[in-house]
């Protein structure tokens, strides 16, 4: 264990070496003949864990200081430091303390002296923290000096470990934040590629269900339309897929313009979309469909060719007394979705009952139960 010992007087460190050679001859001893005692001769030689002492001696504190510095540079540390505070004619006591600190944070600062040119207070100041600087008055005993430094070394041995311990702990803390941060951001990105269609990025079959689920549990009226490009398979013939895809994309980017404020666009697979929007009544959910089948009619250029693009729609309204089943709304859009297709394409379609005999066949039983219970 270094120990740095700064005064200007010779005399004093003749002291200190008499002092640290005098403990370690002493307790050399002691422990041999204890561990002789206890356990035979063969293990006195190896019993022996008390603290070694280098001891580092200068005359003044630059000096001092300037054996701190390279010693922290060199990563062999003072443990402990006795500084007198009266060194003429260069750094007094308080001023090498000072130096010693800013130097080295760690280092357990004892004052030896018999004088008062500071109070410890003032010391205190300037050499912190309160609780690494101690004082000893002169004339020292030798216990005195070897027991303080070996309290000091050893303390300062456990803080030197606590430290590395919380660097490690620090460094474990930040390395699961990083994988927390790592696995949230793969469950987003898990979560993202399950409810979009990998295509165009918009929310798919999935999704839209979900959407068009919740929004059944609210009140007022809403709409499910259902889009499907006419003559799509044609362009994928002629063409290639790849074009094929990239008029999905353009068709994509028009509904999502032309869908009334607030809706949704869904790519439900292969070239048919979904929609789901806010719609005050019939009228103006089969206009808010014409409004977008018309949007989509139009020319464009799919990978330098040009194609002209065409869709048919086919929506149903949900009122408050109505059936709000999504997959049944699904269902009745697209079963007017088929209509505008058997209609000539390019048209919108608002469903009515007419087009499902299910409906009408259910709707009789149900008002035929009706009669039949009301009858007895």
């Amino acid at each position: 264990m270094r120990i740095l010992i700064v005064d200007d007087e010779p005399a004093m460190h003749d002291s200190y070496r008499r002092s640290f050679a005098s403990a370690a001859s002493s307790r050399d001893d002691a422990l041999s003949a204890m561990a002789a005692d206890l356990f035979g001769e063969d293990a006195a030689e190896d019993d022996n864990d008390a603290i070694s002492f280098y001891c580092v001696h200068h005359m003044q504190g630059l000096d001092a200081v300037a054996e701190v510095e390279r010693s922290r540079g060199g990563d062999q540390p003072f443990a402990v430091a006795f500084i007198d505070v009266r060194m003429p004619p260069g750094l007094d006591g308080k001023e090498t303390a000072r130096r010693i600190r800013a130097a080295d944070p760690d280092i357990n600062i004892v004052i030896v002296t018999g004088y008062s040119d500071f109070s410890p207070v003032e010391i205190s100041k300037v050499a912190g923290p309160a609780d690494k600087i101690f004082y000893i008055a002169k004339p020292f005993e030798v216990a005195e000096i070897v027991q303080t430094a070996t309290a000091l070394a050893q303390r300062w041995e456990a803080d030197r470990a606590l430290k590395v311990a919380r660097e490690q702990l620090s460094r474990q803390v930040i390395q699961l934040e990083e994988q927390a941060a790592e696995l949230a951001a793969n469950e987003m990105k898990a979560i993202h590629v399950a409810n979009h269609d990998s295509l165009t990025e918009a929310p798919n079959r999935l999704a839209f269900l979900r959407a068009l689920g919740e929004r059944s549990k609210q009140p007022g009226r809403f709409a499910v339309g259902m889009i499907d490009l006419d003559r799509f398979k044609l362009v994928n013939d002629t063409l290639g897929h790849l074009a094929g895809d990239e008029l999905i994309r353009a068709i994509c980017a028009i509904l999502q313009e032309t869908i009334p404020a607030g809706g949704l666009v869904a790519r439900l697979g292969g070239d048919e979309f979904g929609l789901l929007f806010e719609a005050a009544g019939e009228q103006a959910a089969e206009m808010a469909c014409t409004r977008v089948v018309h949007a989509c009619s139009v020319e464009l250029k799919v990978l330098g060719h040009s194609v002209q693009a065409a869709a048919s729609a086919g929506v149903v309204t949900a009122g408050e007394g109505d059936n709000r089943d999504p997959i049944d709304l699904i269902r009745r859009a697209d079963l007017a979705l088929n209509d505008a297709k058997r209609s000539g394409r390019g048209i919108a379609r608002l469903f009515d009952e007419s087009m499902d005999e299910g409906v009408r066949v259910r709707r009789r039983i149900e008002t035929g139960l009706s009669q039949a219970i009301a009858r007895d």
